[in-house]
């Protein structure tokens, strides 16, 4: 729980070796951390990476988070989420040139960014992209990228 420890402090009581690249997954995690705590998390991940190591991770669309674009089911996924305590602090922007510019100033390139269409595309060749019902949630995207 990145709330209570720090990604740092966990990775220095294990076996983890910064020298040794790595992929670090940040999977259902960016979306419910203040824009501070992500701050905060893609510096760690930086100076705890060696160079050529990997990070992943989902993101909340910053154009359906700021209601500038209306997707079905987001506003189902916000109350459910509401109703067990929780909240969502934020979007990304979803434009790759965006999330580029946002991860590099963090020490990392290579960005690849894939909409839920590219996603279902590349991962699920044998399904068809369809909005209604989405085949992949349409308001999240999803990014890898290299440390640099």
């Amino acid at each position: 729980d990145l709330s209570k420890v720090k990604l740092a402090e966990a990775l220095a009581a294990t076996s983890f070796d910064p020298t040794k690249t790595t992929l670090f997954t940040a999977e259902g995690l960016v979306y419910y951390l203040p824009p501070a705590a992500v701050q905060q998390l893609l510096t760690c991940v930086s100076s705890s990476s060696a160079r050529g190591s990997r990070v992943m991770f989902d993101f909340l669309n910053l154009s359906t988070f700021s209601g500038n674009v209306w997707h079905p089911g987001f506003e189902t996924l916000a109350i459910s989420v509401w109703n067990k305590g929780e909240r969502m602090y934020n979007g990304i922007d979803e434009r790759p040139e965006a999330v580029q510019r946002l991860l590099s100033l963090f020490g990392f390139g290579n960005c690849c960014v894939s909409g839920a269409q590219n996603m279902v595309k590349r991962y699920m060749p044998h399904a068809e992209y369809r909005s209604r019902p989405p085949t992949v949630s349409p308001f999240f995207s999803y990014v890898s990228a290299e440390k640099q």
